[in-house]
């Protein structure tokens, strides 16, 4: 078997979801990018995507197929602004065939020029889980016992973690760096005072200038002076009287000006943004601070002193000249466009990875609820980058545990844990059944030595209508059941295997956001537990929250229960 694209993450055990094999002969394929396509290819065989060839993000577990050992890749979004759904062309390089995906149906990024409504709501959705995990990795914040930071990793442990991901919201909207910014007014009068009075330069520029005005020649104009006909200067000036001559030109187009202009452009756009974002809270204090600015940032854009000066040429990140490093005001600008670029490249690295994303954050939501109702028997501690990358925010080991339960032990497996090495973890397999969960392109599993107890869990990212969920946990559900087939016959264990998905609810989500619970099948012995999540989750009050975390740790136990 060669590389495969899944519309799935289970699709190679439910035949029915697989789409098609790459090879050679197509330079092409089709995918629906509504919920977690994955790329599957043999492990030695590491796919690159872009013209950069950078590498594609594992997924899942490794797992043995046919006698050869596979491998799940994550497939990136567009970061792009548009204001609808549309297709996504990315280059894959894999072992010397260079090959198209398409993902049809991608979610368009809203901006100031590309409203979108759903693409407003996933924002949001973003929005809140680059909060949380800021909220964790802060720098500035006093850590209690084991915990500690370093410059590029922070430790909390799981109390923190539950106070910022569980525990009750605040009604206020949340905090951003656009909302520091609006609130420093020194920062606001410095900027104000740069829009009033921009530093400005003089340019010697050479411009044909009447006779009376000449102060200056260089070479260029003498030779100029020289090629013109006549033997005095008078003659040489002709009918109008003027020659070539050197001139000083005020000018404002300058490094620093042009990076105050972006600063100014990015902080309406980010003020736009967060308005818009948080518009169920256009009462907040922090919503009008923000407004606010933006009005004070749109006037100054549009100052006659700043008309010349233009952004758009800028490559970032610009490496600042002298003013900008020394002068009292412009070092200012510099440290703001410096946060503002970093909050940049957060916000794009999730919008292009926000199938990791949410499955860093259903870990987060998973691992608080665990750690609150199961007594584990090693105290663990969670680690945080300071930033995401490739959508992921936590570093290994992510998983907590293992845990005392009803039913026993329980072991918390992690795909995010294992050995980059995939031969590691198929060849030299810690559990029987490690070689083979993989298939169904799971993210967890929970573990039951006692009991020979698996619990599948999936982190599904879905974007299409809410509607047609149930089928997709139908399908899950079958690649369930093949799986168990599969460890019976290679493991000689009767495993008991349920599944736990936690899944995006996608359009057509109520207005009032809650948690939906979904088993299949819908009669006889439950096998399979869906825990829907939705998108406007950022648009809960306090109570609302509550009301929907509590709902979320019971989907869990009840998951937990069927399994013990």
């Amino acid at each position: 078997m060669g590389p495969l694209l899944s519309l799935t993450p289970w699709g190679i055990q439910e035949q029915t979801s697989l789409l098609s094999t790459i090879n050679g002969d197509k330079r092409e394929s089709t995918i629906s990018g509504l919920c977690c396509p994955r790329l599957i290819v043999p492990a030695n065989f590491p796919p690159k995507f872009g013209r950069k060839n950078k590498p594609l993000p594992r997924v899942s577990f490794p797992f043995r197929w046919d006698g050869k050992i596979y491998s799940s890749f994550q497939l990136p979004t567009d970061p792009k602004p548009n204001n609808a759904p549309h297709s996504l062309s990315t280059k894959i390089s894999l072992n010397n065939i260079s090959h198209e995906i398409i993902q049809t149906d991608i979610v368009g990024r809203p901006s100031s020029k590309h409203e979108n409504p759903f693409g407003r709501s996933v924002e949001g959705f973003i929005d809140w889980q680059i909060h949380c995990f800021r909220e964790l990795s802060d720098n500035g914040l006093d850590l209690d016992e084991m915990e500690e930071k370093t410059k590029s990793i922070i430790r909390r442990n799981w109390s923190a973690v539950r106070k910022v991901w569980i525990s009750n919201k605040d009604d206020e909207a949340i905090m951003a760096l656009i909302v520091l910014l609006a609130q420093d007014s020194d920062l606001l009068r410095l900027f104000e005072t740069i829009a009033n009075q921009p530093r400005h330069i003089l340019l010697r520029q050479r411009q044909y200038t009447s006779l009376g005005r000449i102060q200056e020649l260089d070479s260029a104009c003498i030779r100029d002076f020289a090629r013109r006909p006549g033997r005095t200067i008078y003659e040489k000036a002709g009918s109008r009287q003027e020659l070539l001559a050197v001139q000083r030109v005020e000018s404002r187009d300058t490094l620093e000006n042009r990076v105050f202009i972006w600063v100014i452009g990015r902080m309406i756009e980010r003020a736009w943004s967060y308005a818009a974002t948080n518009r169920h809270h256009l009462q907040s204090n922090r919503v009008k601070l923000v407004t606010r600015c933006n009005r004070r940032c749109s006037e100054w854009q549009a100052v006659e002193s700043l008309k010349e000066v233009a952004a758009d040429h800028l490559h970032h990140p610009v490496r600042p000249n002298y003013t900008l490093q020394m002068d009292a005001r412009y070092s200012k600008v510099h440290k703001t466009y410096k946060k503002l670029l970093r909050e940049q490249q957060v916000f794009d690295d999730a919008w292009e990875w926000q199938r990791n994303l949410w499955s860093e954050s259903a870990r987060q939501l998973m691992f608080c609820t665990m750690t609150e109702f199961y007594t584990e028997n090693y105290v663990s501690t969670a680690y945080y980058r300071m930033e995401g990358e490739y959508g992921a925010w936590a570093e290994t080991p992510v998983a907590p545990g293992p845990f005392e339960t009803q039913g026993g032990t329980c072991f918390v497996v992690d795909s995010r844990d294992i050995s980059t090495n995939s031969t590691d973890w198929t060849e030299n397999p810690p559990f029987d059944f490690a070689p083979h969960v993989g298939s169904v392109g799971c993210d967890q599993v929970l573990y039951w030595p006692k009991s020979e107890t698996l619990v599948i869990v999936w982190f599904v990212y879905w974007t299409g209508p809410s509607a047609h969920i149930p089928a997709m946990i139908n399908s899950a559900g079958l690649a369930l059941r093949n799986l168990s087939s599969d460890l019976h016959r290679y493991t000689r264990i009767p495993y008991r295997c349920y599944g736990l998905m936690l899944i995006t609810e996608g359009r057509g989500s109520s207005e009032v956001p809650g948690v939906g619970v979904d088993i299949w099948p819908s009669s006889g012995e439950s096998e399979t537990v869906a825990l829907k999540i939705p998108f406007n989750i950022d648009l809960t009050s306090s109570a609302q929250f509550e009301n929907l975390i509590e709902d979320f740790k019971t989907g869990i136990q009840l998951a937990i229960d069927m399994a013990c």
